[in-house]
């Protein structure tokens, strides 16, 4: 296994774990959930499985792996964006969870890249810290687009329901929240020690 000063071998495992337990967070919810939350948690589902991959097997060991990996994340990619994009179309309204989903997966697409640049490499790095932190604090409900509808009907700041109804609203479930803050985190770190 690839050692380096960032990321020595022990520490591969602690993250590998952490993103394997987040994978099956949300693969519970691909299960239970329905419309474009289910299409969201299977998104970061494929992401938190591929990250627990790279830290176990590391590009130079395992080169035909990372290809077929590329290959799948572009496509991913390609389906993020097209999500999006008809989302944006139905609902009248771009929704930034769809859109940072689709940029969160470009940066595992760019992590399998053989090359990278230092630049480019900044920043996802920098992004990436950002959605670990907006995440722990619970900042993407505080949108008001994806703030969730309570039961009387109204969205955020008294708004009608109507106009902040998006299909997909931010979650504020502490397991949700945490596993997404990881998972950033890990896809940041993962970047610093490439």
């Amino acid at each position: 296994m690839m050692q380096s000063a960032l990321l020595p071998g022990w520490l591969r495992m602690v993250w590998a774990a952490a993103l394997v337990l987040v994978a099956l967070a949300h693969l519970k919810h691909v299960i239970t959930m329905r419309g474009q939350r289910r299409w969201w948690h299977t998104g970061h589902t494929v992401m938190a499985a591929g990250m627990a991959l790279m830290y176990l097997l590391p590009a130079m060991d395992h080169p035909v792996l990372y290809q077929a990996g590329l290959a799948f994340y572009v496509a991913a990619v390609a389906a993020l964006a097209a999500t999006t994009v008809t989302n944006w179309r139905e609902e009248g309204v771009l929704n930034p969870l769809w859109v940072a989903t689709t940029i969160d997966m470009v940066a595992m697409a760019y992590m399998l890249l053989p090359a990278r640049t230092p630049v480019l490499t900044a920043v996802f790095v920098v992004y990436l810290a950002g959605q670990a932190v907006a995440w722990s604090l619970g900042l993407w409900s505080r949108v008001p687009v994806l703030a969730p509808v309570p039961a009387g009907g109204e969205g955020a700041a008294g708004s009608p329901a109507s106009s902040a109804v998006v299909g997909l609203t931010a979650h504020t479930s502490p397991v949700v929240l945490a596993s997404l803050a990881v998972m950033a985190a890990g896809m940041a770190y993962m970047l610093l020690a490439m």
